[in-house]
């Protein structure tokens, strides 16, 4: 998801021009008072959404995890009765 994120939204920036295949490849950077606005729009829009994305992979891990000890958990149970001739 990450990966097929990162490139559709490199993608969207080429679409828009905002990304040029020649020196200095950010058409903001090329007047200084766009190149202003530019840092700081990835600096605030760019760095929260890395920091967002980042903590939605967390949390899908930390789901994950839970789940495995889960079913982890419900195994060893039915391992159990079963070793004890019990019914499930």
């Amino acid at each position: 998801m990450l990966w097929g994120g990162s490139a559709l939204l490199a993608f969207e920036h080429i679409w828009h021009g905002e990304v040029v295949p020649w020196f200095p490849f950010l058409t903001a950077a090329t007047d200084p008072s766009d190149r202003a606005a530019m840092l700081h729009e990835m600096a605030t829009v760019g760095v929260s959404m890395a920091l967002l994305v980042t903590a939605a992979w967390g949390l899908m891990l930390l789901a994950v995890h839970a789940l495995e000890k889960r079913a982890a958990r419900s195994a060893d149970h039915s391992l159990e009765a079963s070793k004890q001739g019990g019914v499930l």
